[in-house]
């Protein structure tokens, strides 16, 4: 049995959580464990992640113990997944990972502002996400 990567993310942030629920449909071979914020406190101290840090990126830990923040950790995250690897492998590109990392960072500090400019089809989305939870789909 291969281990997880275990991905934390923001759980009181409606965009993270959309976001989240789209790399849950791709995530064809169950690479990934996606753990929420409220939840991660003891893998957190475990892999010395602070909380100030997980405010500013999510974080991935790849099975190795390796971890990565931002764009990073989607670069990182990104080659598990087949219609993703596409795309983490350019970040390899001289410069692609530097500007990753400046529209993750836009993205991360506004992503407060986001999800209440997409409030209605966020909410469809997240009620949605848990009616398929309920259902065990």
């Amino acid at each position: 049995q291969t281990s997880k990567g275990k991905l934390i993310f923001d759980d009181q942030c409606e965009f993270c959580l959309w976001s989240i629920w789209q790399l849950r449909k791709l995530n064809w071979f169950k690479v990934i464990e996606f753990i929420p914020l409220a939840k991660a406190s003891q893998i957190m101290s475990s892999h010395s992640i602070t909380r100030e840090a997980m405010q500013s990126k999510m974080h991935y830990i790849s099975p190795c113990g390796h971890v990565t923040a931002g764009a990073e950790a989607f670069r990182a995250f990104g080659k598990k997944i087949p219609i993703l690897f596409p795309l983490a492998v350019m970040l390899h590109l001289p410069f692609a990972l530097k500007l990753a990392s400046f529209i993750y960072m836009k993205l991360a500090v506004n992503r407060y502002a986001i999800s209440r400019l997409l409030n209605v089809p966020l909410k469809i989305v997240l009620l949605t996400a848990k009616l398929e939870n309920i259902a065990g789909l």
